[in-house]
């Protein structure tokens, strides 16, 4: 390729990329801003479900959920808290158990004043306050067009990626002092008028956020396709420790003899015993393979700092089965275990979801100011292709 044409080469590049990956970018921007306060914003939406307890010794959550398994034995827990906030109800996630008919809910709230339900909903998408936010999370996620979708979203990350190194150099001067001239593309005028301030803003956005927003980028192709390609390039370079989990769950499972309370005092000896200040923060239960697992933070909150929590498992007769520390394990594993927390922000904390929210923000300016420059751009280029043809064929 000429060195002449090498620019106008990858200028295309950049511009049909954006075209292409423009109302998906601009979906999953608008959409994560919304997900960085997706917990705050599920329980305001539905302060009836979340905020029920009023006693003034209220039961704990393990105590509340044995309560219900013992008013409902219909009813297989599968997740809930470790710990809630004062005042607040305790949120389960229920199955139907083995043979039962199915549940027309998936989630029950449990009042702590007594272990009664609060209230009940179902685990899918919608658009009324019961559902939204999980409606949002797989309209980020997958378009709610399932694995098409999922696939859809992770080409258009992918895209995207390939477009911010793109812009990236597309941003180096062609001649002249570089730094000075390099330096200047990083500021805008808002004086300026809206076809140059829109350029400038583009440009800016892109190099100020460019490190942040790849790595983001990169974390939404990974995800979405985790299973296909990412889990397998990495075990194959990086293999992780096995788990109870790598194999198919045995064809019947036998039932558990301890509860959820047996296995709490379990992981809390187990983390005192190994040194670990961090307390439980979700306990759950795999019927399909009869084990209990723990979730440990630094906080007892379910939260996503570093590599995220470290996971103790028990079989139903509350024998220790496995540790999953991300820590301690390969490095394979430990970037596996990072792609959420980056992706969330919440690998920093509260400075890093907020760091998401501006790049959400950004990446759907970006979206806006690009589409307007191409539509702007688009007749004056179509006339000087014209008028370049029209030349060539005149001098043949």
């Amino acid at each position: 390729m000429a060195d002449g044409a090498v620019r106008p080469f990858w200028m295309a590049v950049h511009r049909y990329l954006g075209l292409a990956t423009l109302v998906f970018l601009a979906i999953a921007a608008v959409t994560g801003c919304v997900l960085c306060v997706d917990k705050p914003l599920d329980a305001a939406l539905n302060g009836d479900l979340f905020h029920r307890t009023t006693a003034d010794a209220p039961l704990d959550p393990t105590r509340a959920v044995a309560a219900l398994q013992a008013a409902r034995p219909d009813l297989r827990v599968l997740s809930f808290p470790a710990a809630v906030g004062a005042g607040d109800t305790v949120p389960v996630s229920v199955a139907a158990r083995d043979g039962g008919h199915p549940l027309p809910y998936s989630e029950v709230f449990i009042d702590r004043a007594d272990g009664h339900l609060a209230g009940v909903r179902s685990g899918g998408p919608g658009w009324d306050r019961r559902h939204i936010v999980q409606g949002i999370f797989l309209l980020h996620y997958t378009l709610l067009a399932g694995t098409a979708g999922r696939w859809i979203m992770g080409l258009a990350a992918l895209g995207w990626v390939i477009g911010n190194l793109v812009g990236l150099y597309l941003t180096f001067p062609v001649r002249g002092p570089f730094w000075t001239k390099w330096a200047a593309l990083w500021t805008f005028r808002l004086k300026n008028p809206l076809p140059r301030l829109f350029l400038d803003l583009h440009r800016a956005s892109g190099l100020w956020l460019l490190i942040p927003a790849t790595v983001l980028a990169f974390t939404s192709v990974a995800m979405n396709f985790f299973d296909e390609a990412f889990t397998p390039i990495v075990q194959a370079v990086s293999p992780a420790r096995p788990t109870p989990f790598d194999g198919p769950p045995p064809v019947t499972a036998p039932a558990p003899t301890v509860g959820f309370g047996d296995i709490l005092a379990e992981a809390r000896d187990r983390a005192s015993a190994r040194g670990l200040a961090w307390r439980p923060a979700r306990l759950s239960y795999s019927p399909e393979r009869n084990l209990y697992g723990v979730l440990m933070t630094r906080t007892g909150a379910e939260t996503y700092e570093g590599l995220g929590p470290i996971d103790y498992w028990y079989d139903g007769d509350g024998r220790f089965a496995f540790e999953d520390n991300p820590y301690r394990d390969s490095a394979g594993r430990k970037l596996s275990r990072a792609l959420y927390p980056l992706h969330s922000g919440q690998v920093i904390g509260l400075a890093g979801v907020a760091l998401i929210f501006v790049l959400g923000l950004a990446t759907a300016e970006m979206s806006i100011t690009g589409g307007y420059l191409w539509w702007k751009r688009r007749g004056p280029r179509i006339a000087g292709e014209r008028r370049l043809k029209a030349l060539r064929e005149g001098a043949a």
